[in-house]
Formats: structure tokens, C-alpha cells, sequence
């Protein structure tokens, strides 16, 4: 097991969690999120060396990453389907949230259990680590969830959702500061730099549809973030600029959770009791 942390807090880490490899993040995204946390394409470099220092081809490496507050209990029996699917696509796992610590331990499964909206771990091919570039987005900051499923199903892997309840976390209050959106314009600037990459290489209708939504809502993007983010508070009509460029956001929040739901395959299987 690895954890990518700030060399700051190794030596803390080093002497709560001995069984631990600890790595120090070459460098972390506290300019933008306001603390120390690791960029995501940091770790997925550190799980790659971490295959090749043991000699497995990629192909053959299973890999994953997860939040730290995550308490993953996966039955034994169960850990060759998840490796199965992460063989050729992506795995994603949402989380149960539970009110405390104690309840965690008390645990037992009901299938009647929500799930996150979001995701709070993967599971994948070593082989497909280059699918994913070099990015802002980080460890225990918004959208990096979505931006993995989306990134990975633009460029043809299948996706897993497993909706067992195996990830258990400590509900909490979650505040978020403006670089919230940040994070939103790099998932709208990665997606739309994979489509354009494949705009115009085919001449069906279906190509030629594709490229002419591209040209529209690429356009409509651009124009909303200009207004937005080149406006002010003076006047209510910069007010109004900020509040579109919000509710451009808002209603993209919406469409990729919706398609990441719609496209990913979902893993189900029967839980007895969580120990």
C-alpha cells in the first residue's frame, strides 16, 4: 500500500502507519486548493513506478486509488470480480456515508443503502495510466471523481460502478472556496481538448453531428466563462455574468453525473455481514 503525502507530513505519517510505504509528493497543489494535497497525476505516476519496480508488466498490475477517509472492506471472495473488470476498463466506487466512527464499526449491510453522488475510489489496468495527462486536479478537491470516468470514456474504456455497500466514510461538512471553480473550467477544458483532438476525422453523419455540438457548445462555454470571469460586482449586469457562468456549472454538474451513471455498467453482488 502507498500513500502520496507532502514530505512535511511523512515523518507524522511514518510513526501512525508503519506498514504504510510512505512518498513524498514531489510537489502539491497548496497554491490552488489552499493546502497540501497531492495531484492526481502524481499518484498515478508513483502506482507505475511501483509496478515497474516489481517487475509486472502494466497489463498485468492492478492498480487504485483512494481517499484516505475511506474504510474499504471488500469480501475476499469478491476481489476477482473487481480485478476482472479493471482489466480492460475502469472501476469506480462510490461511498455509504454512516453519522460516525462507531457506526462504521456496527456496519452491517441492508441493500437499502445510497450511495455517493460521487466516487471515492478506482480500480484499473496499469496499461491505463497513460490515459490519463498531466492536470490541476488533486487528491481531496472537487471533480477529480468525475474527471477520471470522463476522461477514460472518451478514450473507449468501459466503466464499473459497484454498488456494494464496501466503502464506508465518516459523514462530514464539506466547504468549498472559490477554487471550486477552477476545478470546473480544467474538466471542461480536458473534455473539450479530447473532442477536439477527434473533431473532423470521420465523415459519417454521426462524426459530422458531433463536431457541429463540439463547435456550439464549445462556442457557448467560451462565451459564458469570458463574461463571467472577466466581470466585476459593480453593476448588476456583471452580477448576472458571475451568477450564468455559476449555473453553466451547475447544470453541467448534472449532465456528468448523469452520464457517467448511464454509461457505466453497474457490479452488484450480495453482502452478508461487512466484517
Amino acid at each position: 500500500m502507498l500513500s502520496i503525502n507532502s514530505a512535511a507530513e511523512i515523518p507524522d505519517l511514518a510513526r501512525d502507519y508503519a506498514d504504510v510505504t510512505l512518498i513524498a509528493a514531489p510537489t502539491t497543489a497548496e497554491r490552488i486548493a489552499g493546502k497540501p494535497v497531492p495531484y492526481i497525476h502524481d499518484l498515478l505516476k508513483a502506482l507505475r513506478q511501483a509496478c515497474v519496480s516489481h517487475g509486472a508488466p502494466l497489463a498485468d498490475c492492478t492498480v487504485g486509488i483512494i481517499n484516505a477517509d475511506i474504510h474499504l472492506r471488500i469480501p475476499a471472495n469478491r476481489i476477482g470480480a473487481l480485478t476482472d473488470a479493471a482489466r480492460y476498463g475502469l472501476v469506480l466506487g462510490p461511498r455509504v456515508d454512516v453519522p460516525t466512527a462507531e457506526a462504521m464499526d456496527r456496519f452491517t449491510p441492508t441493500g437499502k443503502e445510497t450511495y455517493a453522488v460521487g466516487y471515492d475510489y478506482f480500480l484499473m489496468s496499469a496499461a491505463m495510466l497513460d490515459d490519463f495527462n498531466d492536470s490541476p486536479f488533486c487528491i481531496g478537491m472537487p471533480f477529480w471523481d468525475y474527471w477520471m470516468p470522463l476522461m477514460a470514456m472518451l478514450k473507449g474504456r468501459p466503466l464499473t460502478a459497484v454498488l456494494a455497500p464496501v466503502a464506508l466514510h465518516v459523514d462530514h461538512e464539506t466547504q468549498w472556496d472559490n477554487s471550486i471553480y477552477v476545478f470546473f473550467h480544467a474538466l471542461i477544458a480536458d473534455v473539450f481538448e479530447v473532442c477536439r483532438k477527434h473533431k473532423e476525422q470521420g465523415t459519417s453523419a454521426q462524426a459530422r453531428q458531433f463536431d457541429l455540438l463540439y463547435d456550439i457548445l464549445s462556442h457557448v462555454y467560451g462565451d459564458v466563462f469570458a463574461r463571467g470571469t472577466q466581470a466585476g460586482s459593480e453593476n448588476a449586469s456583471n452580477e448576472a455574468a458571475i451568477t450564468a457562468l455559476a449555473t453553466f456549472y451547475d447544470r453541467l454538474q448534472e449532465v456528468v453525473v448523469h452520464h457517467i451513471k448511464t454509461n457505466a455498467r453497474s457490479l452488484t453482488f450480495p453482502m452478508g455481514s461487512a466484517s
